[in-house]
């Protein structure tokens, strides 16, 4: 199916959307993620097992999820605690994102924790 336009054929192709997701472990902090999973339930899944290690760092939860973008994970302190941040982004914005949302809080020490990772669709 498709339209013509000034002599052109407009086609329309269904490409599958890919997830991704990162996981943590909230008194550990040890954390890991997954990404070009076909479902947000499979990328949430996968990062949670991953993180948790065959069962040595459990319990891990979800801290953030991407379908068709990119993430990356920034650290900073906030007096005594450590807090993270997520860049939810096109490629290559990702990162700067979530530096940018750990100046903006007052966090000391921003730093990417987890560079830029992409769940994007393959043409």
């Amino acid at each position: 199916g498709g339209s013509v336009q000034n002599g052109s054929k407009v086609v329309n192709v269904n490409v599958p959307s890919k997830y991704g997701a990162w996981a943590v472990n909230i008194k550990t902090g040890i954390s890991a993620g997954s990404i070009n999973m076909d479902s947000r339930e499979a990328a949430e899944r996968e990062a949670i097992k991953s993180c948790e290690q065959g069962g040595r760092n459990a319990p891990c939860v979800v801290g953030a999820w991407v379908r068709n973008g990119c993430i990356a994970v920034a650290q900073g302190k906030s007096g005594k605690k450590v807090k993270t941040f997520y860049g939810i982004e096109t490629p290559g914005q990702a990162e700067p994102t979530a530096l940018r949302k750990c100046q903006a809080s007052g966090a000391v020490q921003c730093k990417i924790t987890t560079p830029e990772g992409c769940a994007m669709p393959q043409y």
